[in-house]
């Protein structure tokens, strides 16, 4: 169970608020996405049979799809699949198998390509993720909203997307709330487990449990859909300006990263 949220003084709060350069970029990023013909895309959507309402808006397509890979298994945090693509994880999936939350955000993510929406995993670590040997990372989603010209986020395998007075949160944005105690909505996609899963039973233990994992944000540099290593894959990590560039994961493998305070450099848009 995740702890209870205690009230905190303004000057906690204060204290605790992390600092980014949101005025200029600091490094010249270019973020590369999957081609919309890859023919692994199609094969993707065909396998999986989603049908999209086409009435419904933007946001509410993008629901009913990582609602389709939220509900497809159940969380298990120590089982892989064989081969770490979409289309594998799908079929093993279909076959009773349960995954993580890598496999959450993988397998949305190529969906929602499939289904032409722009989306890329988004790699959430604490500040402690040199030297924690267990548990100091989650992975989520951000998908490109074109109504919102923005980034938003959401976490698939709990079946949510963060809100603030009804607007869609970015990763970047939940940590800014959350830092500063802002009360935060979670928007249930479709068939979700939020409410009913006794881990997420209350949004104020969701919110002071992720809350743990904005420290540091990071994104392939190259998004891809294929098999290839994770760990060596390059990233790029939105720091907090007081914060060290962490090196190593859990002591077990240097990170290929790229490190920036800018916000600009971590949200280009699309």
């Amino acid at each position: 169970m995740f702890k209870l949220l205690v009230w905190k003084s303004f000057f906690d709060i204060v204290r605790e608020m992390k600092k980014y350069n949101t005025k200029t970029a600091e490094i010249d990023l270019h973020f590369q996405y999957p081609i919309k013909n890859d023919p692994r895309l199609a094969k993707l959507k065909h396998t999986s049979g989603i049908k999209l309402d086409t009435t419904k808006d933007e946001l509410n397509k993008t629901k009913d799809v990582i609602g389709y890979v939220h509900s497809l298994f159940t969380h298990d945090g120590d089982n892989v699949p064989s081969s770490a693509d979409p289309l594998t994880i799908l079929k093993e999936a279909k076959t009773g198998q349960s995954f993580r939350c890598v496999e959450y955000s993988t397998l949305a993510t190529g969906l929602l390509w499939a289904n032409g929406i722009p989306t890329r995993t988004i790699g959430l670590k604490t500040s402690d993720v040199e030297i924690r040997e267990y548990g100091a990372g989650h992975v989520v989603i951000e998908f490109w909203s074109k109504d919102l010209n923005k980034w938003v986020m959401s976490d698939v395998q709990a079946g949510i997307i963060p809100e603030q007075n009804a607007t869609p949160l970015s990763t970047y944005e939940l940590s800014q709330v959350l830092d500063q105690g802002q009360s935060v909505t979670y928007a249930p996609v479709a068939n979700s487990r939020f409410s009913q899963d006794s881990t997420y039973d209350d949004k104020a233990n969701y919110s002071d449990w992720i809350k743990d994992y904005l420290y540091f944000i990071d994104t392939p540099v190259k998004l891809t859909l294929g098999n290839e290593d994770k760990r060596k894959q390059q990233i790029a990590m939105l720091i907090p300006i007081e914060a060290k560039p962490p090196i190593m994961f859990q002591r077990a493998f240097k990170m290929n990263a790229v490190y920036t305070h800018s916000v600009l450099d971590f949200y280009p848009k699309i």
